[in-house]
């Protein structure tokens, strides 16, 4: 896939008179200044930012009568504590903020698709794979916490303790897989549903990007809640004594 950097990162390269050159075995040798080059990092660090000073905001402006954007998040919380309590039977709700972390980051970064100066952080793998590593290094350590470190990692070998040397190997590769399935399915169908959008809008640019628009944020609320219900699952398995 050939490199395009955001408007905004090539808004602040001028503004800020970075330095451009060849990026050896990268974007076939154009000359891009450092954040044309880390774009998809410049733009996921917005979007956490942008989370963190939203909820700052909703947290600071708390009202017993809640505005839109009060109502909004206590809707989301609900929709994720309901999430977490179907799928982690006891004291689910401890895990509310990392589960609730994961959810904003990713969203925002797919709804800045949406934003013509802008580009999902998540329609590049390395940041995807590094919310799926985030993920896998949370649960696996949950799952030690919960059942002892000895317990945990006992359960990969499997009931029958002949059959061990064979179950554990495997076992520990289905572990590791989850960070590829992980990282690799939002990755392919955000980059996919961007690329898509930018040919469309690029053939129709006046009577397409509103509907592209909301076609774009449903489909970024698909991925989003998609990630978040797998991060779920799998801290479920981990922590679940019956695992």
């Amino acid at each position: 896939m050939e490199h395009h950097a955001s408007l905004l990162a090539m808004w602040l390269t001028q503004v800020l008179h970075l330095g451009q050159h060849a990026w050896p075995g990268f974007a076939h040798g154009a000359h891009l200044s450092f954040l044309e080059r880390y774009d998809h990092l410049l733009n996921a660090a917005l979007a956490a930012f942008t989370a963190m000073a939203i909820t700052t905001l909703v947290r600071n402006n708390l009202a017993r009568i809640p505005g839109p954007l009060q109502q909004t998040f206590e809707g989301v919380v609900e929709g994720l504590k309901e999430m977490i309590n179907s799928n982690i039977a006891h004291h689910g709700e401890k895990y509310l903020p990392f589960i609730g972390t994961m959810a904003l980051f990713v969203f925002f970064n797919n709804l800045f698709g949406l934003i013509p100066a802008l580009s999902p952080g998540t329609s590049n793998w390395n940041v995807t794979l590094g919310a799926a590593l985030v993920v896998f290094g949370y649960y696996n350590f949950h799952g030690m916490k919960e059942q002892g470190f000895l317990n945990y990692w006992k359960h990969f070998a499997g009931p029958i303790w002949w059959l061990s040397p064979l179950m554990f190997p495997l076992e520990i590769l289905g572990l590791l897989s989850r960070i590829l399935s992980h990282s690799l399915r939002l990755f392919g169908n955000i980059a996919g549903e961007h690329v898509v959008a930018g040919i469309f809008f690029g053939l129709m640019p006046i009577l397409l990007p509103v509907p592209m628009m909301f076609l774009g944020l449903f489909f970024g609320l698909i991925q989003t809640f998609v990630f978040t219900m797998l991060a779920t699952i799998y801290l479920s398995g981990a922590v679940s004594h019956e695992h």
